[in-house]
This record gives C-alpha cells, sequence and structure tokens, in this order.
C-alpha cells in the first residue's frame, strides 16, 4: 500500500472540500427530531440498519416518509410487544421497500428487542467510550463493517457520546477499495479483512498528518463515491487528474 498516495489523495480532497466539510455525506432524518435526542438516536439506529449504500438517498427519503405516517415502528417497545410481524412486513415493503424484506424484518425486530430494554437510550450511549460504543453496536448483531460504521460516526459526529477519541476504523467498502485502488493508494482492487484494517489505519494516519479526523475522511470517501463515482463525473471529480479512469475518459 502507498502510503504517499493516500495523502496526495486526503490532501486533495482536503483542498476540494475544505468549505463544505458540514454538509458532507449527511444523512437525513426527520425534521421534527432533535440533534443528538434520544428519539433521534434511536431513529438512526433504525435508519443505519438497513442503508447498504444501493439507492441510499432514495431509502432515507422512503425512511422518514415512513417515520411521519407509521412512527410506531420506530418505538422499540411498541414493536416488540404489540406490532404483529405480517403488519410490520407490510409497512416496511409497500413504505421502506428494503432490498431484502424478510431479512429487513428480522434485523428490525431484533433491534427493537435490545432498544426496548433501555428506558432512555440515551442516558446509556452518551457515558460510553468509542471503544464501548463499538463493542455494544457490535453485540446488538445485524450491522455490517459498513453500517454499523456509519452509525458510530453519526452518533460521534453529533456529539452523544462526550469523547475527544477519534474514530478507530474507516469502514471500507467495495466504492472505497476502487477510489483507492484508481488512485495508487492500493494494487489491487479487492482486498481481505487484514488488508482492509491497513487501508483503513494508513489513510487514518495520513489524514491526521493533514489534521483530518477519521470520521471526515470516511465522508470525503462517500462523497466521491456517491457524487462522481456513481454518476460517471470522473471530468468533474476532484481526484480527476490522479485516477486512472478519470485519465482514461480525458484520453478518448
Amino acid at each position: 500500500m502507498n502510503d504517499v498516495q493516500a495523502f496526495k489523495v486526503l490532501n486533495l480532497l482536503c483542498n476540494y472540500y475544505k468549505d463544505e466539510e458540514d454538509n458532507l455525506a449527511s444523512v437525513d432524518a426527520p425534521s421534527i427530531l432533535a440533534l443528538g435526542s434520544n428519539e433521534w438516536l434511536i431513529y438512526v439506529f433504525y435508519s443505519c440498519l438497513l442503508d447498504y449504500g444501493v439507492r441510499s438517498k432514495i431509502y432515507h427519503n422512503n425512511l422518514i416518509n415512513t417515520y411521519h405516517e407509521y412512527s410506531f415502528i420506530f418505538n422499540p417497545s411498541y414493536v416488540r410487544d404489540n406490532l404483529k410481524k405480517e403488519e410490520l412486513l407490510k409497512i416496511m415493503r409497500e413504505n421502506i421497500h428494503p432490498r431484502y424484506p424478510n431479512v429487513a424484518l428480522d434485523k428490525w425486530i431484533n433491534l427493537s428487542s435490545k432498544l426496548a430494554e433501555f428506558d432512555d437510550l440515551k442516558k446509556f450511549v452518551e457515558v460510553m467510550s468509542l471503544e464501548e460504543l463499538e463493542a455494544f453496536i457490535k453485540s446488538i448483531g445485524g450491522y455490517g463493517q459498513k453500517t454499523g460504521g456509519l452509525l458510530i460516526r453519526l452518533i460521534v459526529d453529533a456529539k452523544v457520546i462526550k469523547t475527544s477519541d477519534d474514530l478507530h476504523f474507516i469502514p471500507i467498502d467495495r466504492h472505497d477499495m476502487e477510489i483507492s485502488y484508481l488512485n495508487g493508494i492500493i494494487d489491487k482492487p479487492n482486498l481481505n479483512e487484514n488488508d482492509i484494517r491497513l487501508l483503513s489505519d494508513i489513510l487514518i494516519s495520513k489524514g491526521h498528518e493533514l489534521g483530518i479526523r477519521a470520521s471526515t475522511v470516511d465522508k470525503y470517501l462517500w462523497n466521491v463515491g456517491n457524487f462522481f463515482c456513481n454518476k460517471g463525473k470522473c471530468l468533474d471529480c476532484p481526484l480527476g487528474d490522479h485516477c486512472k479512469k478519470g485519465k482514461r475518459k480525458e484520453e478518448v
């Protein structure tokens, strides 16, 4: 892995996004939920659970609309004690449109059962260290590397937990691998678990050298993947002059 290239890429992104950092990679929630409140916290636990990164914006719009119409499915105790599985599945199918409805249903019910154990989730979470938060989310089950990492970032960015620690890990998905490969940070497009950990460590380290927090590095990668790579806008991309795909498009 090429840490020099990692530094160059992050420096380019830092300069490109320096005036937009507060709006990067935002995850929408219902406007009636105050950022960092107990209700907001419960909502983001649900919202991150099924955010697979595919058509993410549409998914979150669907979820917000569902919250306005069926807020009771975001009430852990109500889901656990009163809601029939068939009714919940129908609401999810017709409103949220998850990729895998039956899997989504099981995850939603499991999460509800775990969160229903807490009278005030925020009071439980806000005294945690970053390590304890990571362990708690892992213990719930149902969150993958990317969805769990997104949830941790949102909680940290909302200052729900009182820690000055930076994220220990950037959740690397296939889009992040592709960006890293096309920009010479890694020499192969697919990585194993150990390689992913090493790439995350390098990106965090080089980010810190530039004064960039790990959560911001994660936002940079998300934004590039979502707004440039996914839409084929190589010529507009801040990494266009650096990226193998961008250079090929310039030559055509």
